[in-house]
C-alpha cells in the first residue's frame, strides 16, 4: 500500500481529510529530519533500502550522493508476507 490510498482510505473511513493531514505533515517532517540525519533509519536485508518506524507505518528510503528517496510506505497492520524490502 502506498501513502496515497493510506491517505484516501482515510479520507473516505473517517468522512473528513483531518487525520489524513495530519498523517501527511508527520511524513514530511519525518523527511526533513532525513535531509539531517539520513542514515536514522535501520538498514534492510537488502543493504541499500533503510527503514523509519512511524506509529504503524514503515516508511522505506534510499540515500543517494544526490538524494534521499522514499521507495515505499507500508501499514504495519497488513499482511506481513506483503511487505516489501523485508524478503
Amino acid at each position: 500500500m502506498n501513502l496515497k490510498l493510506v491517505l484516501e482510505f482515510y479520507n473516505q473511513r473517517n468522512g473528513s481529510k483531518d487525520y489524513s493531514t495530519k498523517l501527511l505533515d508527520q511524513i514530511e517532517a519525518l523527511g526533513l529530519l532525513l535531509l539531517s540525519y539520513p542514515s536514522l533509519g535501520h538498514l534492510t536485508k537488502n543493504k541499500i533500502t533503510r527503514v523509519l518506524v512511524k506509529g504503524n507505518y514503515k516508511i522505506f528510503y534510499e540515500v543517494t550522493d544526490l538524494s534521499i528517496e522514499i521507495v515505499s510506505f507500508w501499514d504495519t497492520r497488513q499482511d506481513p508476507e506483503r511487505q516489501p524490502f523485508l524478503k
